[in-house]
């Protein structure tokens, strides 16, 4: 794997046509390492891409979906991906490609995500999201939707269906030691409570488990050594300020001339807005954000294992436009969020404990581009 990602920059300048494979922009931790696990895989078993690769001239290669400088935000994937001795470096980040160049031909593959605004020809996608109203896709692409826990759990599939374990090259352990961490996190460790994990991410991560030879009287316990890691990394917050924090897991909504962030916290709401010079900050990231509204998404991982999460929706210059995400929110059918509004003095906004668990920023997402399709 790391002689893998270091040759990816120097063949990205040689090679005739290049494959990006590129997660969704929040860059959290299964966005990454599926975009990382993905490629590689692909690299070494083309079989998917047909007659997009060529041997010995064709790059298939990682983009974690964030700027060099906002890398360090994610405190998770730093601490994931250093712990099997990959270089942050040896990682190529979204502002180091020349998306516009026309140097070479540059195809994507989407993981994590299935509708982009880079203009390259998507060639494939790995998601494991509804399916937005906006989304196109290109007839000849390979295609794999599912509503599962965990994106890594497909990406995992696809791996073992195209190449049976046994046969599989010693650097794969790299890739699905990566995979295994983004499905435990995801599921919140297979938690009952917040009902993440489906069929397939059991089966996917009992695959890895095999592979990797952990016997089965140890595996629940090295999950939740595992998922207590990777949470206690993706809480460590203790060097990022307020403004940080809104850019650490970011979501940005664009449409019909409104703009909508959705940053989630690896904290409650609630505690977040007690923070030093909290609110300047906000104005600042809704400012450079063009924001009119900004939905605060809390999720707090308690040492006992359970989740709570709460919610705030601040109208930074369009209150009928957060009025109506408020109202379309509560009236959700297919998901009731059971939001108990909160009371708080002197902060904008309105403020909600979410009592039901599940429901979380894959659900809330099209509501909220429900209503913007909805203004004029």
């Amino acid at each position: 794997m790391n002689t893998y990602l270091q040759r990816c920059r120097s063949v990205l300048k040689d090679a005739v046509a290049n494959i990006a494979v590129i997660g969704n922009e929040s860059c959290d931790l299964d966005s990454a390492v599926s975009s990382i696990a993905f490629a590689f895989h692909l690299q070494h078993v083309p079989t998917l891409l047909g007659t997009w690769y060529k041997k010995d001239s064709t790059a298939v290669f990682p983009v974690l979906n964030v700027t060099r400088a906002e890398l360090p935000l994610k405190t998770e994937v730093t601490f994931f991906i250093k712990r099997y001795g990959i270089a942050l470096d040896d990682l190529i980040c979204r502002d180091e490609i020349d998306w516009t160049g026309n140097q070479k031909a540059l195809n994507i593959i989407l993981v994590d995500h299935h509708v982009t605004k880079l203009e390259q020809s998507v060639i494939g996608i790995v998601d494991h999201r509804p399916i937005e109203s906006n989304a196109r896709f290109n007839a000849n692409a390979f295609r794999t939707i599912e509503l599962v826990g965990s994106c890594a759990t497909l990406v995992g599939r696809e791996i073992f269906n195209q190449e049976p374990i046994a046969k599989l090259p010693e650097g794969y352990t790299a890739a699905m030691d990566l995979l295994y961490g983004a499905i435990v996190l995801d599921t919140v460790n297979f938690s009952q409570q917040a009902d993440k994990a489906k069929p397939l991410d059991y089966e996917i991560a009992a695959k890895i488990e095999t592979y990797r030879n952990i016997r089965e009287e140890n595996r629940l316990t090295h999950r939740e050594q595992l998922f207590q890691s990777l949470v206690q990394a993706r809480s460590d917050v203790s060097e990022l300020n307020a403004y940080q924090l809104l850019l650490k897991d970011l979501k940005i909504i664009s449409q019909n001339n409104r703009i909508v962030s959705v940053p989630g916290f690896p904290m409650a709401v609630q505690n977040y807005i007690q923070l030093p010079d909290q609110m300047e900050h906000l104005v600042r990231f809704a400012t450079n954000t063009g924001s009119n509204v900004v939905i605060l998404l809390g999720l707090k991982v308690l040492p006992d294992g359970s989740v709570r999460r709460d919610v705030g929706i601040v109208p930074v210059d369009d209150e009928q436009l957060a009025e109506k995400i408020v109202t379309a929110i509560k009236a959700c059918k297919e998901m009731n969020f059971e939001l108990e509004e909160l009371p708080t003095s002197d902060v904008k906004g309105k403020f909600f404990q979410q009592h039901n668990l599940k429901a979380s920023r894959k659900q809330l997402m099209p509501i909220v581009k429900s209503v913007l399709s909805t203004l004029e």
